[in-house]
């Protein structure tokens, strides 16, 4: 309870446990955090940051994510995150270079949703979490059951689709 003893008249002074500061709790752990913000759909804006730092628009070919568990447990898992970025080689040419992002926890925000990925190990569901929304009391709802998870991120194309373990799949940015 805020600025209350809970000792009683007979208790014995016990130290308490050492509490860690807030401001390293509030530390992002992991591979780290990337945002991206859609702020227009025609034609496509958006804004992307990494741990912080934005990235240019106009260095962006696209982002993709996607997390597909086949029914048949000898198939490969793929759970993989892929920043395209335009980057200048050494001959002066703009090439599109990959990147990586997982292990990183992902949130997305458009067309009023928000789509969340955490992945501890890519290419593994062990550490994955994917949940979407965003109520008021600062909780979303965990999506489980999942076969496929599908995000694109394109100067011509946004998408987000789920599809269940029953084979019914869903668009999660109807436009």
């Amino acid at each position: 309870m805020f600025g209350k003893s809970n000792k009683g008249a007979a208790h014995v002074d016990t130290p308490a446990p050492r509490r860690l500061p807030a401001g390293d709790l509030a530390k992002i752990q992991g591979g780290g955090l990337v945002q991206l913000i859609v702020t227009e759909t025609q034609p496509i804006g958006f804004s992307l940051f990494l741990n912080q730092t934005a990235v240019s628009e106009i260095n962006i070919d696209s982002l993709s994510i996607d997390v597909v568990a086949p029914d048949d447990p000898s198939e490969a898992v793929t759970v993989r995150a892929t920043l395209s970025e335009y980057v200048t080689n050494v001959t002066g040419e703009r090439v599109v270079q990959n990147r990586e992002l997982f292990p990183c926890t992902i949130e997305v925000i458009a067309l009023d949703r928000r789509l969340a990925v955490t992945c501890t190990r890519h290419d593994s569901t062990d550490g994955l979490w994917v949940s979407v929304g965003l109520r008021a009391n600062g909780e979303s709802a965990e999506l489980t059951g999942l076969r496929e998870f599908r995000f694109l991120l394109s100067h011509d194309m946004l998408d987000a689709r789920v599809t269940w373990v029953d084979g019914e799949s869903e668009d999660l940015l109807p436009q």
